[in-house]
């Protein structure tokens, strides 16, 4: 019988701990022989079941020695998977994200790992079977964007190209490059709603074996079926949101983050709150890969990057188009296409004034008879969910509020049920009969959601196949995939959505985007809210023309002289961008600074606002030069959940130390907001 060795595992569990404390604990190890005769060796990056305290935890190992300057230490549990389930690399960047975003290291390792299936998998694999397509030819400008990427010492690249101008072919090259030399690739999209029209794409081109998707909506089975053909280095392509990034690939040699500027790949709902294209641009450092950043509407900062020759700028100023000779098996080629969606600007005072009253002007319900007659296919974008964004009592003015979190309640109408909801903490309730407050039966719906632009259009179109994209629409497992199917093989003709619809989707038959209101996002107070109205009307805009005819943007507004409406209608970016820069330096916010959002919530008011100006006079006292506190202010939603919010905003504060001694307040390093 073989004698058993004793090694020292220093293991990070699995779970969150305090920071200013002990992130890594040691565990002593007796490596032994399997059935079979295979010796079971201890590695970094395996995962092992520990005892932390009195709870039985997963942990994964950092490093291993043979000596422990502290006594009696617990032994290992059980080793739950032999092979590493993290990298080396992985271990680094781990440890990465846990100091910039001073959060806990247990926490990143837990974010980091699969659902553990303690029984096989038993999910199935359906075998697709999808006809290759050989790639076409590629333009010289594409072909000297790909030049650029394999080639450069800069390892990140960002490929500004005006939406339909071929950026995928373009990740589709490197990546068929990364696989010739055998190394595997991570695709990240903004939307599990786009993740269907790219799989295809990429199946199409590398075959289904090659590709891995990795979604939240996924079941543990299938999602774990993945996860082990991405580590066997079965699946050479990984495909998914901003999560897939932590994906087990063993030889990465490419990140591509397709509409770079989208702000879901920012974590903002739990710790770690990270930001995947910062994680990117670590981890390519740390495994010498290759990063592309795409986008029509590349974020401030990435483009700020780009002009100061921190990343290499490779730029498609033109649409493209696909074409292939009818009845012929040659291959299919890329041609250069000029014409960008012209967008008509709707004065909506003009509407009201000729007396007008419906949410659709005169001109979009034009446009949508000419789409339907013409058998075309259009898109109505509004950013919002619901039918009315607010019920108000016309007698007393009293607005039906969520009890947790005093904002208004909209109103939902679907299959029969009349519901007010909250889209904070989904609080339901009846519509009321009469006003709660004076008792009077006046009440009155304001605004408009996507359900209300799908009634008045049934009421004005009343034969038209109509769709709607929302939450409300999505929630179910196969939801973004079932709708994207049925408008691409037009077995609708109108597709009503809010800004999940505004994000990559190619589709070559939609003639028309209306967009029902540009000014929902002009007015709010934050210092991004100028880039993501600029973001969301362009992307919305590129839905259209993509196929041989030109395509039409409607677009109305109750502002029709604003620079951003003006700049985006004309797809402008750069004049956008002039602007834009110049503003952030002048106000000394990013890409010219980091910011840090401090938030503090709390059921009483009274400590709520106490805490934040008892910590505001601590801060001041601990402010460093060139440091700019804001604050301490109500959060631009006061109250969530039951919960009231204080925020405090800090300007490139440098004394980390002391923010770890802040353990009840929320730390969001580079928040996508400052609200």
């Amino acid at each position: 019988m073989e004698k058993k060795t004793e090694e020292i595992l220093n293991i990070i569990p699995a779970t969150k701990i305090a920071l200013g404390r002990n992130q890594v604990f040691s565990y002593k190890f007796k490596s032994q022989c399997r059935r079979g005769g295979t010796k079971i060796k201890s590695a970094a990056g395996q995962l092992f079941a520990i005892s932390l305290g009195n709870r039985k935890i997963n942990g994964v190992v950092l490093n291993t020695s043979k000596k422990s300057k502290f006594r009696n230490l617990k032994t290992v549990l059980n080793i739950l998977d032999a092979k590493p389930v993290l990298t080396k690399a992985q271990l680094k960047l781990a440890k990465w994200i846990a100091d910039y975003y001073m959060t806990s290291l247990g926490l990143v390792i837990k974010m980091m790992l699969p659902k553990q299936i303690k029984q096989r998998s038993t999910s199935r694999n359906r075998k697709i079977f999808i006809k290759k397509r050989k790639p076409p030819k590629l333009l010289p400008i594409q072909e000297k964007a790909v030049k650029t990427i394999l080639t450069s010492k800069k390892p990140t690249t960002l490929l500004f190209g005006v939406t339909g101008s071929g950026k995928t072919e373009v990740y589709m090259r490197v990546i068929d490059k990364m696989i010739k030399n055998k190394k595997q690739s991570i695709v990240l999209v903004p939307e599990i709603s786009l993740t269907p029209q790219i799989i295809k794409r990429f199946q199409e081109r590398f075959g289904t074996g090659k590709i891995a998707v990795l979604h939240s909506k996924m079941s543990y089975g299938s999602k774990y079926a993945e996860w082990q053909k991405i580590r066997d280095k079965k699946a050479m392509v990984v495909i998914g949101p901003r999560s897939a990034i932590f994906a087990p690939v063993r030889n990465l040699g490419l990140i591509a983050i397709d509409e770079e500027h989208e702000t879901s790949y920012k974590q903002w709902d739990q710790h770690p709150l990270y930001h995947t294209r910062d994680v990117a641009v670590k981890y390519i450092e740390l495994t010498k890969a290759k990063l592309i950043l795409g986008s029509a509407t590349p974020s401030i900062e990435s483009y700020h990057n780009a002009k100061n020759g921190k990343y290499n700028l490779a730029e498609l100023p033109n649409r493209i188009q696909l074409e292939q000779k009818k009845y012929s098996n040659k291959n299919i080629n890329i041609v250069q296409n000029d014409k960008m969606p012209e967008v008509d600007i709707v004065d909506m005072r003009d509407e009201l004034a000729s007396g007008n009253k419906s949410i659709f002007s005169e001109r979009l319900q034009e446009e949508l008879a000419n789409v339907l007659r013409r058998k075309e296919q259009a898109i109505l974008f509004i950013n919002r969910r619901g039918t009315s964004t607010f019920v108000m009592c016309r007698d007393c003015g009293h607005v039906m509020r969520c009890q947790d979190c005093e904002v208004p309640l909209t109103y939902h109408r679907q299959n029969f049920t009349n519901r007010l909801i909250c889209h904070h903490c989904n609080f339901k309730t009846e519509v009321p009969i009469n006003c709660p407050k004076c008792k009077s039966a006046w009440i009155k719906f304001f605004g408009a959601g996507t359900q209300r632009v799908e009634q008045e259009l049934k009421k004005l179109f009343p034969r038209a196949r109509r769709l709607r994209m929302d939450t409300d629409t999505t929630s179910k497992i196969n939801a973004h995939e079932n709708i994207f199917n049925t408008f691409a093989n037009h077995e609708a003709d109108i597709l009503i959505g809010t800004q999940m619809i505004a994000k990559g989707w190619d589709l070559q038959k939609v003639a028309t985007v209306g967009i029902i209101s540009a000014d929902t996002l002009l007015n709010i107070p934050d210092f991004r809210s100028n880039e993501r109205t600029f973001e969301l009307l362009t992307q919305v805009a590129g839905r259209t023309g993509r196929g041989k005819k030109k395509g039409s943007v409607i677009l109305q507004t109750y502002n029709p002289e604003n620079f951003i409406i003006r700049t985006a209608a004309k797809h402008d970016y750069k004049s956008f961008y002039k602007k834009e820069i110049r503003e952030r330096k002048e106000l000394n916010y990013p890409p010219f600074s980091k910011v840090i959002k401090l938030a503090y919530s709390s059921k009483d008011p009274k400590k709520a606002s106490a805490e934040a100006e008892k910590l505001s006079k601590s801060l001041l006292k601990s402010k460093t030069k060139g440091c700019t506190i804001l604050g301490p202010a109500p959060a631009f939603i006061p109250k969530i959940r039951g919960k009231y919010i204080w925020n405090i905003i800090l300007k490139n504060w440098t004394n980390k130390d002391f923010l770890k001694k802040i353990q009840s307040w929320s730390i969001d390093i580079d928040p996508i907001n400052t609200l």
